[in-house]
């Protein structure tokens, strides 16, 4: 349980970060590649979040 949660933290850090550097890209692929990876983070942590309060 307790590495689930580090991994909660760092998913929700990436997410974080990916949205940061999708609003600083200067190019438009760039910014939408950043953006899918943020949101393909904050899935990821949507979904441990799930898995805990099922357990």
């Amino acid at each position: 349980m307790d590495s689930s949660k580090t991994k909660l933290d760092v998913k929700k850090a990436l997410a974080a970060k990916y949205e940061r550097l999708s609003q600083l890209a200067g190019s438009t692929p760039k910014t939408k590649q950043y953006a899918y990876k943020a949101l393909r983070y904050r899935r990821q942590a949507e979904q441990i979040e799930r898995e805990q309060s099922a357990s």
